[in-house]
């Protein structure tokens, strides 16, 4: 499912690019994403720095379009217990122009799933459950179809409630901040 849609994500970028005008109607973000999870006083360590984040927007007017973002963490715990994360949200981006420099703010509604392995083989645990994220960052174009992303700040809140086997906080939701740098090819 995930392969199938990536490829599908990746087929819709292609086809953004085969119009021509003075600014790109569609751009495709590649890069590494640092999640702080909120546990809480669980005690349960909250930095998740390996991870990557996907992104592909189509621009209807020079400044605003529409984003598709696929994000990953996974964290590797003492005693052998793991956990990932993924979300999948859509939402509108803003972006302004000025010379190289682009900065922008998004929003993104959509889901998270999490999993989670405790150490020793035991029996692992998973859960769905609604995302929101908000936020920004800087582009610096360095060519006409590349860009570097200098930075890109999400809070993102989760809604694993009360029951969920990976909320070890008990709270209704959860506030996470993401930070990610990459690439951007218009």
């Amino acid at each position: 499912m995930r392969r199938f849609s990536l490829v599908a994500l990746f087929v819709l970028l292609c086809g953004m690019y085969a119009v021509a005008q003075d600014y790109s109607k569609g751009e495709f973000y590649a890069g590494y994403q640092y999640l702080h999870v909120d546990v809480g006083s669980s005690g349960i360590d909250s930095s998740w720095p390996a991870g990557f984040n996907f992104d592909g927007t189509y621009y209807f007017t020079k400044n605003i379009g529409l984003t598709a973002d696929f994000g990953y963490n996974t964290h590797n715990f003492s005693g052998g217990a793991s956990a990932h994360t993924y979300e999948f949200l859509f939402g509108p981006r803003f972006k302004a122009r000025y010379g190289r420099l682009e900065p922008f703010a998004n929003a993104g509604f959509g889901l998270a799933h999490t999993s989670a392995q405790p150490g020793g083989g035991g029996t692992s645990v998973s859960d769905s459950a609604f995302a929101l994220a908000l936020g920004g960052g800087l582009d610096v174009a360095v060519a006409k179809h590349f860009a570097i992303r200098l930075a890109e700040f999400n809070y993102v809140m989760t809604r694993f409630g009360t029951t969920s086997p990976v909320n070890p906080t008990d709270q209704s939701h959860q506030n996470d901040f993401a930070f990610g740098v990459g690439v951007v090819i218009r």
